[in-house]
């Protein structure tokens, strides 16, 4: 059985063990920018996508990421929308979904 530990302070500091997980973005509901952070078991290529609740696509960011801890910063010009929006993560053999809120 692997176990993991998860601390969930600023940064979201993760410790070895876990697999493929998204985090909430902290903070959320935020205002200027967020940070989206994820755990990745092995470097790999990734995207993150922010969706609007119509499913159109605000943001993309593809790219190399390390294996272990990563994270993407998104400000609020590059979404151009308020409210609650979802943003997925997607790895060549993964994928997940959560939601966001921006505020005014």
């Amino acid at each position: 059985m692997e176990v993991a530990f998860r601390f969930n302070g600023q940064g979201g500091a993760v410790i070895a063990g876990v697999g493929f997980e998204l985090y909430q973005n902290q903070p959320n509901p935020f205002v200027n920018k967020t940070l989206v952070g994820f755990h990745l078991p092995e470097a790999t290529e990734a995207t993150l996508t922010v969706y609007d609740e119509t499913g159109r696509m605000l943001f993309t960011q593809k790219g190399q990421f390390g294996k272990g801890y990563n994270a993407i910063a998104i400000d609020r010009a590059l979404l151009n929308t308020t409210g609650v929006m979802y943003y997925k993560l997607e790895t060549a053999t993964d994928a997940a979904t959560k939601k966001m809120i921006q505020t005014k």
